[in-house]
């Protein structure tokens, strides 16, 4: 099975995967690269100031997490509020309480969602990849967002190209787990380059929003996880390739 997250955070999804059975092949077809120290901790010293921060997905969770202990900053001024389980629990792990989790995990829900006043002050903490809608519309309700992005994502890193090389060499892949759109984008760029074709492996997805880059980059869905949590995904890839797996539709 090739695992396309990101090196420094695949650990725990490997680990599963061998706990359901299954072989993972490491292939990082993304790499996260976090913002130097600037911004983000100007932010983190002056948290008190601000009614919500809002946070977009689990490396921006451990962006202001680090950004706090660089500065000694009180975490627990301000209200949170998280995109997605995985995010709260990166969160909840580094001692914050999440006050608000939108109904459905998506910007536009949390935009209408957030209970802000005119004249708030929210920061929103982000990846380079996330739109600018949640900013623009927290700003139509009045609030005032300082946006900041916290991280980038930099798809099919040079690196990899000799892992999935040499991963397919040693034989078909059974399946790929796809962890974000970003990962679907990466592989197909690293096999592009590689010159190999990948697009006949199916895959097993973190979620819907993964599924639907997944299937329109030419691969089909064994299976989507019913939450983004490792354990799940190792579950569903692992019930995905019992006898006689059907594709989702």
């Amino acid at each position: 099975v090739l695992v396309t997250r990101a090196g420094a955070q695949a650990d725990e999804l490997v680990s599963e995967l061998r706990g359901a059975g299954l072989e993972p092949v490491l292939v990082p077809t993304i790499v996260v690269e976090f913002e130097p120290p600037g911004e983000l901790d100007a932010a983190a010293r002056l948290l008190s100031t601000y009614a919500w921060v809002v946070i977009t997905s689990p490396n921006g969770a451990r962006a202001i997490l680090a950004a706090g202990e660089r500065v000694l900053s009180q975490l627990d001024g301000p209200r949170w509020a998280a995109i997605g389980r995985a995010t709260q629990g990166v969160l909840e792990q580094g001692g914050i309480a999440v006050d608000l989790q939108p109904s459905r995990p998506s910007s536009s829900t949390l935009a209408a969602e957030l209970p802000v006043a005119r004249g708030d002050r929210v920061l929103l903490v982000r990846g380079d990849l996330a739109h600018q809608e949640l900013a623009i519309a927290l700003r139509s309700r009045g609030a005032e967002v300082d946006d900041l992005v916290a991280y980038r994502t930099c798809e099919a890193p040079e690196a990899s190209r000799a892992l999935l090389r040499h991963a397919l060499a040693e034989g078909p892949a059974d399946a790929v787990v796809f962890t974000s759109g970003s990962t679907v984008r990466g592989l197909v760029a690293l096999a592009r380059a590689e010159g190999l074709a990948v697009a006949a492996i199916p895959s097993v997805c973190i979620g819907p929003e993964t599924a639907r880059a997944a299937r329109d980059a030419g691969f089909s869905v064994l299976a989507v996880s019913a939450t983004p949590a490792a354990g799940a995904l190792a579950s569903a890839t692992a019930r995905a390739l019992a006898p006689d797996p059907k594709e989702i539709s």
